[in-house]
């Protein structure tokens, strides 16, 4: 008990609990395509750019309510998506993970130079905390109250991940990548299951970005970089591409790994790249270790 009351009321805990929610939502969104489609699908940080980036024009330059910049958020992050599938769908899997990857580079350019719309690596500042008309006007500047919403929100879409990971649809989408020729004759489609998956996932990293964007205040293109998309990768691999629990449980690890170091007084210089090398050694480990077992090459559809 007096651990969860130390949980709920220290500011430094509800910040890590609220970085857990943001980065399962990326994470089982990219868990959907990846681990479900065998999908390796590099724009995802991009989705998560562009989700962002959406919010803070509209609640900075617009003075938007939250729920249109959360819609469109997710909505423009979705026709990212639909545009890279249709060009880049019908590549292979190492071809299309290059093309997705070109993608993502082209997102970043244009966050870096169009200075008009983005403010180049300046960022957006002063991106103000979401609010609603049903609470009280200053409700979500409390980190507390912002937690519940960061977990209202990865509820909801979890439980639409869960229902679509015991789906039929998600049985096809195995099928296609374990053997499209199989899937083929049965009747699937595997360039629209596949198409499903990357619009779905790219919106649901919109929605993710969103929240990030409230919640920082500030967003400038170094969030959205490569890096962050290794430490997805990384939660996916470790939790077992695939596995919808087990992506939970490494988001929430890898999230917290990290803050033991914080009690040696480390500088940032330090701090931040021993924080990247510990990610770079489990992914580099788990991937070396079950490099015959991440995916079975016999499953069950």
């Amino acid at each position: 008990m007096s651990f969860l009351q130390a949980l709920l009321t220290n500011e430094y805990y509800i910040h890590l609990v609220i970085l857990i929610c943001i980065y399962a939502l990326l994470a089982q969104s990219f868990n959907l395509t990846f681990g479900l489609g065998k999908s390796f699908n590099l724009a995802h940080i991009a989705s998560y750019a562009i989700g962002a980036y959406t919010t803070a024009i509209l609640a900075v330059d617009q003075s938007r309510s939250p729920l249109p910049c959360m819609f469109w958020s997710l909505v423009l992050s979705g026709v990212f998506a639909l545009t890279i599938a249709i060009i880049a769908i019908r590549l292979s899997e190492d071809y299309f993970a290059i093309g997705t990857l070109a993608f993502s580079a082209l997102i970043t350019a244009l966050l870096v130079n169009w200075k008009s719309l983005t403010r180049g690596v300046l960022g957006i500042p002063g991106i103000p905390r979401p609010e609603f008309s049903f609470f009280e006007s200053q409700t979500f500047y409390d980190n507390f109250n912002f937690l519940g919403l960061a977990a209202t929100v990865l509820i909801v879409v979890e439980l639409l991940l869960l229902g679509i990971f015991s789906s039929p649809y998600a049985r096809a989408l195995r099928a296609q990548a374990e053997f499209e020729q199989g899937a083929l004759a049965i009747g699937h489609n595997a360039r629209v299951l596949r198409t499903i998956s990357f619009v779905l996932a790219s919106a649901i990293a919109g929605l993710a970005g969103s929240l990030f964007a409230y919640y920082i205040n500030y967003i400038d293109p170094s969030s959205f970089s490569l890096t962050e998309m290794v430490f997805i990768i990384t939660i996916v691999v470790l939790g077992r591409p695939g596995s919808f629990w087990g992506v939970n449980g490494a988001a929430a690890f890898l999230v917290l790994l990290p803050e033991p170091l914080r009690q040696f007084d480390l500088p940032p210089s330090i701090l931040g790249p021993m924080r990247q090398l510990i990610y770079a050694l489990i992914l580099f480990g788990v991937v070396f270790l079950n490099r015959n077992k991440l995916w079975p090459r016999l499953r069950r559809i």
